[in-house]
């Protein structure tokens, strides 16, 4: 069996969505031979492994660089497609799984090859309803279009991959045809971070991934402004991974609240540097909003990081997350409401219960291997 996974960008730009399908493939790759076909070559992702994640490149995860660009013109549809369907007719192996969570390719793999004398199965994971999220937007056009695409994979594929148990049921209650073969699979973490020891806490709290809007720094903020004002005037908070104009516009918010003191904000850093951080911090807030992709659809990457490292968790609590983390192994606060996340944060500092031991051992079963084996079992 090989499992075959087809995504036409540069995985080495690093986003975090690529750091989450690298590490899983690279883990996989431990159990499985894996192809990955993208537009980096193999010494790009294996420097930028070692570099960024800390990571040595799996001797069975096969890179394979396939350009989108012929003649000047770049196009996945044409060009990416064929060097895929190219590489999957030279395939030897008597069982081959077509992975991906790239809609269109996975399209176009199944309008050329479901028919044809090569066997393949077709397993996606998802991550998101793009026509939902198009529809809150109020682009209609583009959310039609958008769910006629994901009628024909869903419709199609031989089992689906669901990063929650809130996106699974929203997609059995979208597409009727799509109703069978589930695998609920959260985000995994390097299990590097269950090494992760605490010395000393420099930071009270600490936030690191993206610094979009309906990630909720602006709760945070505004949540940390009300604890300044009780016994915690002092309270120090580090905020990783802003960009230049989301520092400006978070520092500009500092100053205005009178925070420039307690809060400090570096930009996005290399992943593997978020240990030391980690370690020295008590409390990790995943503070995310209600809105759009995060009150079904998110499985952040930094909350397993958070737990892995035995960190005390204020989290939002919103379907999405709350339908994978109980109650008792993370401080809930309601979304977009800086009271409540202000009241869950004090709740955790001043904690004299808290349960190290109990927060690892729930966090052990979501690393990156643990869930290579999961995947595994349910394709077999």
């Amino acid at each position: 069996m090989k499992i075959v996974y087809p995504y036409p960008m540069h995985i080495s730009r690093g986003y975090t969505y690529m750091l989450s399908i690298i590490q899983f493939l690279n883990t996989l790759a431990n159990f499985i031979p894996v192809d990955l076909l993208c537009l980096d070559d193999q010494a790009t992702l294996s420097k930028f492994l070692q570099e960024n994640l800390g990571i040595k490149l799996s001797k069975n995860l096969n890179i394979i660089q396939i350009s989108n660009k012929r003649f000047g013109i770049k196009s996945n549809k044409f060009f990416f497609i064929k060097g895929t369907i190219n590489h999957l007719k030279n395939i030897k192996s008597e069982r081959i799984i077509l992975y991906t969570r790239d809609l269109k390719q996975m399209r176009l793999c199944i309008k050329k090859i479901k028919n044809s004398k090569r066997s393949v199965e077709f397993i996606f994971e998802a991550h998101q309803i793009l026509s939902k999220n198009y529809e809150r937007e109020n682009n209609i056009k583009q959310s039609l279009r958008m769910k006629k695409l994901e009628s024909f994979v869903f419709s199609n594929i031989d089992c689906l991959v669901c990063i929650t148990q809130t996106l699974s049921q929203d997609i059995k209650q979208s597409f009727v045809d799509c109703s069978k073969n589930h695998l609920i699979l959260p985000v995994g973490f390097n299990k590097k971070f269950l090494s992760t020891n605490h010395k000393n806490n420099k930071y009270d709290v600490l936030y690191a991934g993206n610094f979009s809007k309906w990630k909720g720094l602006d709760s945070l903020i505004e949540a940390i402004s009300l604890i300044k004002q009780t016994k915690y005037k002092d309270i120090s908070v580090i905020l990783i991974g802003a960009d230049k104009s989301s520092k400006k516009y978070y520092e500009d918010k500092l100053k205005s609240l009178g925070l420039d003191n307690n809060i400090t904000i570096l930009n996005h850093i290399k992943h593997k540097k978020i240990f030391q951080y980690l370690s020295v911090s008590k409390i990790g807030v995943v503070p995310t909003s209600s809105d759009g992709d995060g009150f079904l659809y998110t499985s952040p990457l930094k909350l397993y990081e958070y737990l892995g490292t035995g960190m005390r968790v204020v989290s939002s609590r919103l379907p999405s997350i709350e339908s994978n983390i109980p109650d008792d192994i993370v401080y809930y606060s309601n979304p977009d409401d800086p009271e409540s996340l202000a009241s869950s944060i004090l709740i955790a500092l001043e904690d004299k219960n808290f349960n190290y031991d109990k927060v690892k051992n729930f966090a052990k079963k979501y690393t990156w291997d643990k869930r290579a084996v999961k995947f595994l079992d349910f394709i077999s």
